[in-house]
């Protein structure tokens, strides 16, 4: 679920009792091993959220690599809306 906020524990807490109880209610929890992030356990819907962000579509263009079109596109916006303009 958008803005769902990770809880945070310890390894050596991870039980599964605490999993089972903690996992359906919080939705993402992260678990670290001295300070370092090592795994996470997800809830029913968080996990079919993240199957359908892997399912959705994403292109990314690093600066020098986008078509004219959208380069054109961008530079007439910052001219409509006076981006950049001081």
């Amino acid at each position: 679920m958008p803005g769902t906020s990770a809880t945070t524990i310890e390894a050596a807490e991870v039980t599964p009792e605490f999993i089972r109880r903690r996992v359906p209610k919080c939705g993402v929890i992260e678990v670290r091993d001295q300070g370092e992030l090592v795994g996470a356990f997800l809830s029913r819907q968080e996990l079919e959220h993240y199957r359908i962000l892997l399912g959705q579509d994403i292109e990314v263009f690093r600066a020098g690599e986008f078509p004219d079109d959208i380069v054109a596109a961008l530079e007439e916006s910052c001219d409509k809306f006076a981006l950049g303009a001081k």
